[in-house]
């Protein structure tokens, strides 16, 4: 769920009232509300391409973010990069009948590098080799944003427009960290792990100079983590050619909220002083079960993956900004009425996800090709509408991928995997309706493409 950009413009007399201006369009421009992006643009590309199923059909390092039960199932080490090009249509029709398009694009591209390794207890210098430390695995996966965001923002009184670089975007990063364990008996596994997800935050730290020959200066703070937890299951049956897995998770809710520092100067002198929080992004939590299987007729291999979750958004209640002191309070009181009045209403969705995968061996010179297709139902939380600076609406996310696992050169243990996958998210055709009598209305697509290399030891 995301906010749209947009500006008011005021024209006061008073001196202070530009820094109100300036401070306050700056707050609406930056903050857009985000869910994180792995919850829809997959977390792995074997994910990605079964239509991002995995609480029971994930292995290795990708297991970390959907099962971290599953780490044991697949020793590997990858590095991809995802983007995703957001291009929705939002209008706006006024009680009057005007009508305004493309207000905005409430979503800006998604661009993220991951990495991840899943690697066994047996294979680190502190652990000796047996039974136990061969079965127990350590994974370790990450999301670093890659995108920029330039804000542009100029008053009437400045001869130089400025430019703000919002760092927060382009830095915040997020791990996770799990530990799980397998149990192996004759032809079953039982399977169990637990990790955290750990968000970090930039706190902003802004000094405005609205003087006419001098530009607004941002300063960022240091990074500031915040921890979730995921923990899940999985029971497994296998023989030569077929295997059965069935698997749950819950994950917990983590939200980041920025702490946020104002002070804006005219002519030298302190005209405001203000500390708040800004909601910037949320992870809702949930829980649910999977099913994966396949099965291995000759050189191919057939592998089937279906979840269903249940993600709990109602349990956010929050304010876009919130003011904790302000000097003049008046500032503070303006602010706080403001963004009181933009809290959305969210409530739970039920998120279906399933997809089939390919495995073909020796197609040529003992490189084997991969395939996959999948779709994802993913239900809009927003339950009513408050104000046209909120939409969203339901998605349905299509995906696929293509892939290749070779051997590896000699210098690298095991095999390489190089799969390109991609995806559609279509954006349902919706309209809102807020108590002021605006209208507005969301619909578009949101294609994506990646591609990463896992090497297989």
């Amino acid at each position: 769920m995301n906010l749209i950009n947009y500006k008011i413009n005021y024209n006061y007399k008073e001196i202070h009232r530009i820094g109100i201006i300036s401070v306050f369009s700056f707050f609406l421009l930056i903050n857009k509300l985000w869910a994180e992006p792995f919850d829809f643009y997959c977390a792995g590309s074997h994910s990605r391409i079964m239509g991002c199923a995995g609480v029971g059909g994930t292995s290795g390092y990708e297991a970390t973010y959907l099962n971290p039960s599953l780490i044991p199932a697949k020793k590997n080490l990858g590095v991809g990069y995802l983007f995703s090009s957001q291009k929705v249509d939002v209008k706006l029709v006024k009680p009057d009948g005007q009508k305004i398009d493309k207000l905005g694009n409430p979503l800006q591209n998604v661009s993220q590098l991951n990495v991840g390794l899943a690697i066994p207890l047996s294979s680190l210098p502190l652990f000796e080799e047996n039974e136990v430390s061969r079965n127990i695995s350590v994974g370790l996966a990450g999301l670093l944003p890659t995108g920029k965001q330039l804000i542009r923002i100029g008053t009437i009184d400045t001869k130089t427009p400025s430019t703000l670089l919002y760092g927060n975007r382009n830095t915040r990063f997020s791990i996770y960290s799990g530990l799980g364990g397998r149990v192996p008996i004759d032809r079953f596994k039982f399977y169990l792990g637990a990790g955290v997800l750990t968000l970090a935050n930039l706190p902003i730290i802004i000094e405005a100079n609205l003087s006419p020959d001098k530009d607004l200066v941002i300063i960022d703070g240091a990074l500031e983590p915040t921890i979730g937890f995921i923990g899940g299951l999985a029971f497994e049956f296998s023989d030569e050619n077929f295997y059965g897995r069935v698997g749950g998770v819950y994950r917990s809710s983590t939200k980041i909220e920025i702490p946020t520092k104002v002070i804006v100067y005219m002519v030298g002198e302190q005209i405001l002083s203000l500390s708040a929080s800004l909601f910037d992004a949320f992870v809702p939590s949930y829980f649910g079960g999977g099913v994966a299987g396949g099965y291995k007729f000759g050189k191919m291999g057939v592998n089937l993956a279906f979840d269903f979750l249940k993600y709990r958004f109602s349990e956010f209640k929050f304010q876009i900004l919130e003011v904790l002191e302000a000097h003049p309070e008046s500032v503070g009181n303006i602010l706080s009425e403001v963004t009181s009045k933009k809290i959305p209403d969210l409530q739970d969705v039920n998120v279906i996800r399933g997809g089939i995968n390919l495995d073909i061996g020796d197609i040529v010179e003992k490189i084997d090709l991969i395939l996959g297709a999948g779709i994802s139902l993913f239900p809009s939380p927003l339950l009513s509408q408050n104000d046209v600076l909120t939409v969203d609406s339901d998605r349905t996310v299509l995906t696929g991928g293509i892939g290749a696992r070779f051997p590896s050169p000699a210098f690298i243990r095991g095999k390489v995997e190089f799969i390109i996958s991609g995806g559609i998210q279509k954006l349902s055709s919706k309209e809102f309706e807020s108590p002021k009598g605006n209208k507005s209305s969301i619909e578009g697509t949101l294609p994506m493409v990646s591609a990463v290399l896992n090497v297989l030891y």
